[in-house]
């Protein structure tokens, strides 16, 4: 697994930690979040979402996740299983668990996906809850469009005042090392509120 010393990732707005950790992280964090979440590998972002999304769903939060790596039908399964025991229909069904595929989030939607963020948030609102979003960007890599993923970062801003939502974007670290340089990794860090790196759940590894 690439280093955090070989990115170069220093900083008071780093937090490391494994997936329960991590998940109780974002869960503290303030409405108008905007947050960098670095992961290794799929096993250790499951830990995460589920960690995530049975606490948010236990609190008054709708929870939205935009997986790349997995489909959509499996990720219902991971949650379904023993260890998030979640009962996804239900809270689908309450509007509560909207999972949504990445490709066809940021490539797919006629309007795009920003105007249904804040339809999303704006029905939170008017529910008693606020939106949480946890989003795999390796979507943009599938279409080779990386300048178009920096563009779209740097166009949200670093938090989102007076917004009913925290959003946090996620990055396999394997390629958040690869395909940026140097200054674009900095400049991504930067620019989010906080930069989150989960450590593997594999054994030391």
């Amino acid at each position: 697994m690439t280093s955090d010393k070989a990115l170069n990732i220093d900083g008071e707005n780093i937090f490391r930690g494994h997936a329960a950790e991590i998940s109780e992280e974002l869960r503290n964090s303030s409405l108008g979040t905007h947050a960098l979440v670095l992961y290794p590998d799929l096993l250790t972002l499951r830990e995460l979402y589920s960690f995530y999304a049975r606490s948010a769903l236990g609190d008054s939060e709708i929870f939205l996740f935009l997986p790349y790596l997995e489909t959509v039908a499996n990720v219902k399964r991971v949650l379904s299983e023993d260890s998030a025991n979640i009962d996804v229909r239900k809270y689908e069904k309450e509007q509560s668990l909207l999972i949504m595929d990445s490709l066809k989030g940021y490539f797919g939607l006629q309007e795009g996906l920003i105007p249904f963020l804040l339809q999303t948030a704006d029905f939170a609102k008017k529910s008693g809850k606020s939106l949480s979003v946890l989003s795999d960007m390796g979507s943009f890599f599938y279409y080779s469009k990386k300048d178009d993923l920096l563009q779209y970062e740097m166009s949200l801003p670093s938090r989102y005042e007076r917004m009913n939502l925290k959003g946090f974007c996620a990055y396999n670290l394997r390629d958040f090392d690869v395909r940026f340089s140097d200054k674009e990794r900095q400049d991504l860090i930067k620019h989010h509120g906080k930069t989150l790196m989960l450590l593997s759940s594999s054994n030391g590894n």
